[in-house]
């Protein structure tokens, strides 16, 4: 293991006796040290890609990335290579906890974010050491842009709708911890079995419209709990797996019928011809009449080889 000197980054850099937190954007480097803080931080990467060195783990790290780190909890970032041409952009929130815990004493239903509010030293418990979310939904992102703005420009008000925004960002990381006991409790197995009877009715229902709450209510799950395991699992959000599954299938059928462009078009869930090439075009690079005219004459060749 190699041992990495740490530096400490202290608070009275950032925190004057004034406000309890600090707001930057930077633009990483290979310039700064991997190193540990005398407050609580908040990362978000708003651009490029590169990587964290957290602990002694070694992270990729992609635009919605979202870590929160813990008092003691030491990393640096790195962007991709020194001449990228998209730079890796991080925007930081750092507080003082104690202080920041203070300021928001008596916000009405606060007490009930008690894993975000753990995890952020913001509470007694064990918040389980650092964390690294995904943003979904644009939260993480919406906050660190409006936040950032607001501490830069420092208009009438600007503390006061920080803090608004730092608890509606403190109820999605909340939200975001729930999700992953969720996971956990639904357990590999389960996971596994729901999203495979999900996958088997939209196969064999290619021809119908099919929704997602159809999907879900075939996994036996909640649409809100199966949407992000679906992703999990295909890799892709519901509407583009399910496209993609009737392209491929109408592919075969252009391969091994004579059906008509239409009927095809009809047979795997698509009424509208036009709508049906141009979904076609898009993923295949071909329009349906020449993609078969291309495998027949591949096949022929291969005949006659």
């Amino acid at each position: 293991m190699i041992k990495r000197r740490i530096e400490v980054t202290p608070s009275h850099l950032f925190f004057d006796g004034g406000l309890p937190f600090h707001i930057n954007r930077v633009s990483e480097s290979y310039e700064l040290s991997y190193h540990a803080h005398e407050f609580t931080e908040i990362c978000y990467v708003g651009e490029g890609e590169g990587h964290q060195y957290i602990g002694e783990e070694r992270l990729r790290v992609r635009r919605g990335d979202l870590f929160t780190l813990p008092l003691g909890a030491s990393h640096v970032f790195r962007p991709s290579s020194a001449s990228a041409g998209k730079p890796l952009v991080v925007y930081n929130f750092i507080f003082e906890a104690e202080r920041m815990a203070e300021a928001l004493r008596g916000f009405p239903g606060l007490e009930r974010l008690e894993h975000a509010l753990a995890c952020l030293d913001l509470a007694p418990g064990d918040g389980g050491g650092w964390r690294k979310l995904q943003d979904r939904t644009g939260a993480f992102d919406a906050f660190f842009s409006t936040a950032y703005s607001e501490f830069v420009g420092r208009r009438t008000g600007y503390e006061t709708r920080i803090y608004a925004l730092f608890v509606v960002l403190l109820t999605e990381i909340e939200r975001r911890l729930a999700d992953e006991r969720e996971d956990a409790r639904a357990g590999h197995a389960g996971y596994a079995g729901g999203i495979e009877d999900a996958l088997a009715f939209i196969r064999a229902s290619l021809a119908s419209p099919i929704t997602a709450a159809q999907a879900a209510e075939a996994a036996g799950m909640s649409e809100r709990h199966f949407y992000r395991l679906f992703a999990k699992a295909t890799g892709l959000a519901f509407s583009p797996y399910v496209q993609r599954l009737r392209i491929e299938r109408s592919c075969e059928l252009l391969r091994h019928t004579r059906l008509s462009v239409q009927e095809i078009a009809e047979t795997v869930g698509y009424q509208d011809r036009g709508h049906f090439l141009d979904v076609f075009k898009k993923i295949t690079g071909l329009a349906p009449r020449a993609y078969r005219s291309s495998y027949e004459r591949l096949a022929g060749e291969g005949e006659r080889g």
